[in-house]
């Protein structure tokens, strides 16, 4: 993890966390993500990768998103499924944890965007959003304390929330959504090219906050029981904090909208691609310090291929309709 210096959108400058998921270290024995990298930017994408610079304008697509669009574990994801279908190549530019603000510290992505056919806009999570207690921080998992001053990860910031300002939970929630529409409204404005927002995920976009799961989730950790990355009552499932009101908002603000919810798969088994042989332990030390203890057998988390199946099934039929209106 690195720092740079980034202007904070009031007049200042200040330095804002660079920090990227390493995905290939922690992966390298499941999958090659033949990652890449694209001009003025110091992220690794997810391959197969390509200049969009040099490539012909409208001759790919672009797809946004986070780690559920970069596509972990498997070796098609729907951005390539996709691909396959329409002979036209994607250029996957999704980061594991960021959100759509990651986007705008980049002009030369913006760029890219705008060279292709159109965009695929995954809904990303919220958590990372600012509110009244935390800033953005990078817009890719951490968020700045104004309370304490430190940089932290949005997990660990959600925690803060309910353990030291509890009444002030519904209200941060709120904040976060509101912004996380203004920054995907700012997002979709530098682009000039055709949009779909693509709700993809196990779950609706509306959902409840259960109260009594959040306190009881509280007492665990408080007792040193609880080893959840979020909280479960309150984020929801991803993307986490984004309700059906924010939903929708992103989405009319775009010219195509596709659905797929799936979980068609999930808790699979995953398997060394050298030596075919079941893995039994994934550590997540690359992603940095706060993911050393983590640790999983199957994949309990990201799309499975299945639901990357689904995913592309979904989306074909709008993308071609709309490349014969467009």
């Amino acid at each position: 993890m690195s720092s740079d210096i980034r202007s904070n959108g009031k007049g200042t400058e200040r330095p804002m966390q660079r920090w990227y998921p390493d995905y290939q270290t922690r992966d390298a024995d499941i999958v090659d993500y033949r990652e890449f990298q694209v001009r003025d930017c110091d992220v690794k994408f997810r391959g197969p990768g390509f200049d969009p610079f040099a490539a012909p304008e409208g001759s790919f697509f672009t797809c946004l998103g986070a780690a559920q669009t970069y596509g972990c574990y498997y070796e098609h994801p729907f951005p390539d499924l996709l691909s396959r279908s329409l002979g036209m190549p994607a250029l996957n530019l999704a980061v594991g944890g960021t959100g759509p603000g990651f986007y705008l510290q980049y002009p030369s992505l913006i760029e890219a965007m705008n060279r292709g056919r159109f965009v695929i806009l995954q809904a990303m999570a919220a958590r990372h959003e600012s509110n009244g207690r935390f800033e953005a921080d990078g817009y890719v998992e951490f968020v700045r304390d104004r309370v304490r001053g430190d940089s932290v990860t949005s997990a660990v910031a959600w925690q803060r929330i309910i353990d030291e300002e509890p009444e002030k939970a519904m209200q941060r929630v709120e904040e976060v959504r509101r912004n996380w529409v203004a920054t995907t409204k700012a997002l979709i404005d530098q682009l000039t090219v055709p949009v779909i927002f693509f709700w993809f995920s196990r779950r609706k976009a509306d959902y409840e906050i259960d109260m009594d799961a959040i306190r009881e989730q509280a007492l665990r950790r408080a007792q040193g029981k609880d080893e959840s990355h979020f909280i479960d009552g309150l984020s929801g499932d991803f993307p986490h904090y984004v309700d059906g009101k924010a939903a929708r908002a992103a989405a009319g603000l775009c010219d195509f909208y596709v659905e797929c919810l799936s979980d068609r798969g999930m808790g699979q088994q995953l398997y060394n691609r050298h030596t075919g042989q079941a893995i039994h332990d994934i550590s997540f030390a690359a992603l940095g310090k706060e993911y050393v203890d983590m640790h999983q057998t199957r994949n309990i988390y990201y799309p499975s291929a299945e639901m990357h199946e689904d995913a592309c099934a979904a989306l074909l039929p709008v993308v071609r309709q709309m490349l014969l209106e467009t």
